[in-house]
C-alpha cells in the first residue's frame, strides 16, 4: 500500500511530498528520496533520516510529537547539527539530530536557560539575522548555515507590537485553517503546498494544468478577514511581471489581469482589495467569495481553479 510520506530539507524550501510503499527497504527510501529532488541537488554526501530515530536525550523534550516511521524524512549532508539559542545574553548549544523538529528544540532550550513556563508561554524560536520563526514542526536541520552544520536561532516574543496581539492572533488563526480539511484536501492532492509566513505575508505554490508552480503571496493582516496578493517572483523578491503571469481566455481572462493594481491583487471575489466596489460579486460569483470559516483554502481553490482551467495558457518561455 502506498503511504505518503513528507521530506523536510534545507536543499528544498518548501519541502516534499512523495508516496512510498508501506513495504521499502531503507535502500528504496533513499532511491525515492533523491529521485524527488532536482537533479543538481543530489549529491553523493546526501543523507536520509527518519524522524522516528529521534534522539533519546532530548525525547523528554518532545512538543507533542508522532513519530511514525517513514511518514517524516529529511535530507541533508549534516549527521548533526550544532544548535546554539541566544537568549538575553545567555548561550546553550546541543547537537541536534537533523530531523528534530523545532518545537523540541524550543521546549529544550527553555529548560536549559531555566525560563519561566510564564515567559516562556510568549517565546517563539527565530533564526538569526532574520525575520524567519519556523513552526514547531519543522526541521532544526533546514535552518544550517550555508556550507556549515550550525543552526543558530534567538528566542523571542511572539508577534506583538506595543502589547497588540491581534497580530499573534491572526498567524495562529491561519495555522490552525493549514491544518483543516479544505485546506489539506488541496495539499494531499497536490493542488497547492505551503511555503513560508513572514506575518502578516504567507507564502503558497499553485500548481498550474501543466505542473507549473505558480507562488501566491498573501497579505493576511486581519486574517481570519479576507486576504489580498497575487503571483510572486521568489528569485528576485518581488511581484512577478506581466511577462511570467499565466493566462487564461474568455472565461477566466478577467481574474488574471495583470493592469489591475499594479500586479499586486488578484481580480478575485475573495481578495480583500478586489471586493471593494465589486460587492455585486458576492451575489454572482458565492462560491468564490471569502468564507472565514474556510479560510486561506478558499482563495487557493480559486486560483487553482484559473490555472487548471481548459483555457490557461503558461507564459512564454
Amino acid at each position: 500500500m502506498l503511504k505518503r510520506t513528507i521530506i523536510h530539507s534545507a536543499l528544498v524550501k518548501d519541502g516534499l511530498v512523495i508516496k512510498l510503499d508501506d513495504q521499502s527497504s531503507a535502500e528504496q527510501v533513499k532511491q525515492a528520496v533523491f529521485a524527488a529532488l532536482p537533479h543538481e541537488l543530489r549529491t553523493a554526501d546526501l543523507e536520509v533520516f527518519d524522524e522516528a530515530d529521534d534522539d533519546v536525550e532530548t525525547r523528554p523534550f518532545a512538543d507533542g510529537e508522532e513519530l511514525r516511521r517513514g511518514q517524516i524524512l529529511h535530507v541533508g549532508r549534516c549527521r548533526q547539527v550544532e544548535t546554539v539559542i541566544r537568549y538575553a545574553g545567555r548561550v546553550v548549544q546541543h547537537q541536534f539530530v537533523p530531523a528534530t523538529r523545532i518545537g523540541r528544540v524550543r521546549r529544550w532550550a527553555i529548560h536549559h536557560l531555566s525560563i519561566s513556563a510564564a515567559d516562556a508561554n510568549e517565546l517563539v524560536l527565530q533564526v538569526a539575522g532574520t525575520s524567519i520563526q519556523p513552526g514547531r514542526d519543522q526541521h532544526v536541520g533546514s535552518y544550517v548555515e550555508a556550507g556549515a552544520c550550525v543552526a543558530t536561532f534567538d528566542l523571542v516574543r511572539s508577534y506583538t507590537i506595543n502589547g497588540d496581539v491581534t497580530l499573534l492572533q491572526g498567524r495562529a488563526a491561519l495555522e490552525a485553517h493549514l491544518e483543516t480539511a479544505p485546506y489539506l484536501v488541496g495539499e494531499v492532492n497536490g493542488r497547492w503546498r505551503f511555503g513560508a509566513i513572514d506575518w502578516p505575508c504567507a507564502m503558497f505554490d499553485v500548481f498550474a494544468r501543466d505542473g507549473r508552480p505558480y507562488t501566491l503571496r498573501l497579505d493576511c493582516e486581519g486574517y481570519p478577514g479576507m486576504p489580498t496578493g497575487a503571483f510572486w517572483d521568489v528569485q528576485q523578491g518581488r511581484w512577478l511581471s506581466p511577462d511570467g503571469w499565466p493566462r487564461a481566455g474568455a472565461r477566466f481572462g478577467a481574474a488574471l489581469r495583470t493592469d489591475w493594481q499594479g500586479g499586486t491583487a488578484l481580480y478575485i471575489p475573495c481578495d480583500r482589495q478586489s471586493i471593494a466596489g465589486h460587492e455585486q460579486w458576492l451575489q454572482l460569483y458565492p462560491a468564490w467569495t471569502w468564507d472565514p470559516s474556510v479560510g486561506v483554502a478558499r482563495y487557493l481553490e480559486v486560483v487553482w481553479t484559473l490555472l487548471n482551467g481548459d483555457d490557461y495558457v503558461a507564459p512564454a518561455a
